[in-house]
């Protein structure tokens, strides 16, 4: 399982069980909502540091790979040329 689908995974159990929790002692609508997104998040920042990390690694080596084939600086080209096409078709109108 890559680790962009294994924390996700983890990031919405917990939301989940966070939100069950919640509905259990009372709390409902936008306020179970917000509760539920706010405990998450914070729990999962203390829980998942690992599948976090591995995930982080992932990208931190794709976008290495990116930068050592020169795929990254072409793509980089790409998209100033695409803007700069767009801010002259601006000026014409």
């Amino acid at each position: 399982m890559s680790p962009a689908v294994k924390y996700s995974t983890m990031r919405l159990l917990l939301l989940l069980v966070v939100a069950l929790g919640l509905y259990a002692i009372g709390a409902r609508g936008f306020l179970l909502l917000v509760l539920a997104a706010v405990i998450s998040a914070a729990l999962s920042y203390l829980l998942l540091r690992g599948p976090r990390d591995a995930l982080a690694q992932r990208i931190a080596e794709r976008a290495g790979s990116r930068v050592s084939k020169g795929r990254l600086e072409k793509s980089i080209d790409a998209d100033n040329a695409a803007e700069d096409a767009d801010a002259a078709r601006g000026k014409e109108n």
